[in-house]
């Protein structure tokens, strides 16, 4: 559970960028800690915008099935810019293809970016009526934080500025960029 007074870490810097290859590098690592620490996951609920990618790319390797949630608690993509601690969830893109049916086994809750983990936090008992009992929600995400209190199953790197992935618009010529090298195992908790 994340503090309400949770926030982002920014050191203003540099931008952390993930590059392409260092996606898919990651994407891989994830994919083979997923299977060796949780095993066969049923569905992989990306959280639009940036789980979305992921969510696709890990399904591939992962033979599971993909859904989404919408949320949002930044008020804008500006860099820097500090989540409100608010989040709104739309949860239709995952009940509309669930319907009257339910998860069973493991679900894979996935994002780009646990900031503060306010937007987990406030998905996860949601999901809750749309899965079995025995069922259970795992957690990766590519990037954690460093202000964020809450820590998901499993995360590639720990981040204490801004954070650029390959499917956003690029960045301003001017910003200092470091790259994101893919370390050899994911951290859990």
């Amino acid at each position: 559970m994340t503090s309400p007074t949770a926030q982002r870490t920014f050191t203003h810097r540099r931008v952390l960028r993930l590059t392409a290859d260092a996606y898919e590098q990651a994407v891989n690592l994830l994919a083979r800690e997923v299977t060796n620490r949780i095993g066969p996951i049923e569905a992989i609920i990306g959280i639009a915008n940036g789980g979305v990618p992921l969510s696709h790319s890990l399904a591939g390797r992962l033979d599971a099935r993909v859904l989404r949630v919408d949320a949002q608690h930044n008020p804008t993509d500006t860099i820097y810019t500090q989540a409100t601690g608010h989040v709104t969830l739309d949860l239709r893109p995952l009940t509309t293809v669930l319907r009257d049916t339910r998860l069973v086994g493991n679900v894979l809750l996935v994002d780009d970016i646990c900031g503060t983990g306010a937007t987990i936090d406030a998905l996860y008992p949601r999901l809750i009526p749309y899965l079995w009992a025995g069922s259970v929600v795992h957690t990766a995400v590519l990037c954690r934080n460093t202000g964020a209190d809450y820590n998901p199953h499993l995360w590639i790197w720990d981040t204490d500025d801004w954070v650029h992935f390959p499917w956003e618009a690029p960045l301003p010529g001017t910003t200092p960029v470091e790259d994101l090298a893919v370390p050899d195992t994911a951290q859990h908790r």
